[in-house]
């Protein structure tokens, strides 16, 4: 530590009167309250930067612009300030001409996105015999991606963000569905778009408390603060006048990353280029990290490994691909040479498509030279091929293992003939067996870390029997009693109710620290037949997070299982005022009103609900049960019949039919 930096913790820490950033030219804040700003002692780091306290405030970009408009106006062209944005056909890179659909044949829908005038839509049809069966169409939102590789397409109802299932991939101008809607998964309207997802492809939006995908604001790209951290302090002591001599000193209002050592500049970037399953560490949420840190101290990433999958790599996997290169390497074992990291070569501010290859070349130059005596090997013919570019040669452009339709720079610079043969994905790279799960942000994550992992990875990416055995592997070494809610995790996941109930009846303690564990409970009990106790997890959960409307809708099931008919109505009817789309909400009011014989209701809600989702059988055998009430056996016959073409081997339309079929016999 300096002895410039050991003064300014003295100072702070012992007098808290005024802040001094310099030894020599440094002007004394006067009127820039640093210690009504900083309370968070712990914000006083190593670094010594001033926002990196928890109660520092974002002022957003446009607050930046006011003094560094010339910064600004060459980052809002780059990937990151065009990462986010409203679907307009200026934000947009889709290309919609010609009428392009894509098909699910898993679920037999087609999409068709177009605009209307300046509005993005999509349509989801089914057709039968060239003629449409099925519509509905729903507007789109926002759009994800700086068109560079893709644009993603999101939809906001009523303050849910959920995703749309239709990517345009721009490189190859490819119509698609999104990563993980493929293969029997395409969910349509209803994947939810939480804080994790946000805080790597835009700005912090403000997210309504007690929810997982509902928001107040959302803004629009990746702002400065993200690799510089909140701003107001910086603003404050810039109006104050209080302004530092660059070229001597550092202003420790704000993190400049230049400034930051060269492992915790890569760090800035990798808090978003190394992505995977994201474990957050305990009281930690994806909000929490801020340049200069670690981004270990808020989550570690996980991602699969398998034998020989060397160039099997993911789509953002740069920061770690780069530390494999021997240029990496080798700049941080010498001591005369300046470590590699991000901005080596890149340039925040600006974006790599309007920086030269000249600019790139000569960031390799800088090493690969005559002086050095470390130059290219390789035939002049070869060089020309490749217009002496060295990066055709040495970072191989190649596909992404998790994103279809991409072309992306490895970034493990090296010597390989890769660059001679075709651009293909690395899935088409063939690998071992499954090794496991690799931590990308930690060598050495601890038991508690790693069993979550795994329960997380098969929760959402992989449901392999061998990844739970491996979350109980590292469970077992862990104390019931102060795990308590990865174990109830952990068996409500083996889908072993009893042990999820008896876990937490065997427990001194009562209480359980997140919504979905309550959930957890709640629903192992509902899987039990004990509703009255479901309905207490339920509320717990939802005392948390009142705006799940999927806690709604299962505690609303509950209170329906007992006869608490109002009670069910008042969760239901609070979902569709959320999302007057949740079918099974529909559905469940539908039955209520079945169940009350007001026919005329039932059947609204029942058509509603087969609007959105005709495949929905329980609301198709409700309404079924609407012909039957009415005394319209014959068309209920139809109307079943129909049915069991579309669903040959359910017990309950065959039940349902045979007997109305009876009851026609007997008249």
């Amino acid at each position: 530590m300096s002895r410039k930096t050991k003064y300014f913790l003295f100072s702070y820490l012992l007098f808290a009167i005024v802040v001094v950033f310099g030894l020599i030219a440094a002007k004394p804040f006067q009127s820039f309250k640093v210690k009504e700003q900083v309370t968070n002692e712990r914000a006083l780091n190593k670094l010594g930067y001033l926002n990196l306290a928890g109660n520092v405030k974002y002022v957003g970009m446009l607050k930046c612009k006011e003094c560094h408009d010339d910064i600004y106006q060459t980052y809002i062209r780059t990937g990151m300030g065009k990462s986010w944005g409203l679907a307009n056909p200026f934000k947009s890179s889709a290309d919609f001409s010609g009428g392009k659909e894509i098909y699910d044949k898993k679920t037999d829908y087609f999409y068709r996105p177009y605009w209307d005038g300046n509005i993005m839509k999509v349509e989801e049809y089914r057709k039968q015999d060239g003629i449409k069966v099925f519509s509905r169409t729903e507007t789109v939102d926002y759009v994800v991606g700086s068109g560079q590789h893709t644009n993603s397409h999101l939809q906001l109802r009523n303050g849910y963000l959920t995703q749309v299932p239709f990517t345009y991939y721009t490189q190859l101008g490819i119509l698609d569905f999104p990563p993980g809607f493929e293969d029997g998964h395409n969910v349509r309207f209803t994947r939810k778009i939480g804080f994790e997802c946000v805080s790597c492809h835009n700005s912090y939006p403000v997210p309504v408390q007690g929810s997982i995908n509902k928001y107040n604001s959302i803004p629009l790209g990746i702002n400065c603060e993200r690799c510089h951290g909140p701003g107001e302090l910086h603003v404050r002591a810039m109006k104050s006048g209080e302004f530092v001599d660059m070229k001597k000193d550092i202003d420790y209002t704000i993190v400049n990353p230049r400034k930051l050592p060269s492992d915790l500049q890569v760090e800035v970037c990798s808090r978003c280029h190394n992505q995977g399953n994201a474990v957050l560490k305990e009281g930690k949420t994806f909000f929490d990290y801020k340049p200069g840190m670690r981004v270990t101290e808020v989550f570690d990433v996980f991602r699969e490994r398998y034998q020989n999958d060397e160039d099997a790599f993911w789509m953002e996997t740069h920061p770690e691909r780069m530390k494999r290169s021997k240029c990496y390497i080798f700049s941080h074992n010498n001591p005369d040479m300046d470590p590699m990291n991000c901005s080596t070569c890149h340039i925040a501010h600006i974006s790599f498509k309007e920086t030269s290859i000249d600019a790139f070349k000569a960031k390799c130059l800088n090493c690969h030279n005559p002086r050095t005596a470390v130059v290219c090997t390789e035939t002049m013919a070869n060089r020309q091929s490749q217009d002496d570019n060295c990066m055709k040669c040495h970072m191989v452009k190649s596909g992404a293992f998790d994103i279809p339709h991409v072309i992306i720079s490895d970034h493990d610079i090296r010597i390989t003939n890769k660059w001679k043969g075709p651009i293909r994905s690395t899935k088409e790279i063939p690998t071992g067996s499954f090794l496991g799960l690799k931590c990308m942000s930690n060598n050495k994550p601890d038991k508690l870390i790693l069993a979550r992992a795994f329960i997380l990875h098969y929760e959402k990416f992989n449901a392999l029997p061998a990844i739970l055995d491996s979350a109980y592997h590292y469970l077992s070494g862990l104390d019931k009693e102060l795990y308590l809610e990865d174990w109830i995790h952990y068996f409500y996941l083996k889908g072993n109710s009893i042990a999820v109930t008896q876990m937490l009846e065997g427990a001194k303690r009562k209480y359980l620290k997140s919504a979905v564990n309550y959930y957890h409970v709640g629903q192992s009990y509902a899987n039990l037949g004990v509703h009255s106790k479901a309905i207490y997890y339920f509320s717990k959960a939802l005392d948390m997070e009142p705006y799940n409307l999927e806690y709604h809708n299962k505690l609303g099931t509950s209170y329906l299982a007992l006869s608490r008919y109002d009670e069910a109505k008042k969760q239901f009817e609070y979902v569709i005022m959320q999302d007057p789309e949740m079918t099974i909400a529909l559905n469940n009011l539908g039955f209520i009103c079945l169940l009350r014989n007001d026919l005329l209701n039932a059947e609204n809600y029942f058509s509603k609900a087969l609007s959105v989702d005709p495949d929905y059988l329980s609301a198709e055998l409700n309404f079924a049960k609407i012909f039957i009430a009415k005394g319209r056996l014959e068309e209920a016959r139809f109307y079943l019949t129909g049915l069991l073409k579309k669903h040959p081997a359910d017990k309950q339309v065959n039940q349902m039919l045979d007997l109305v079929i009876r009851e026609l016999t007997n008249r």
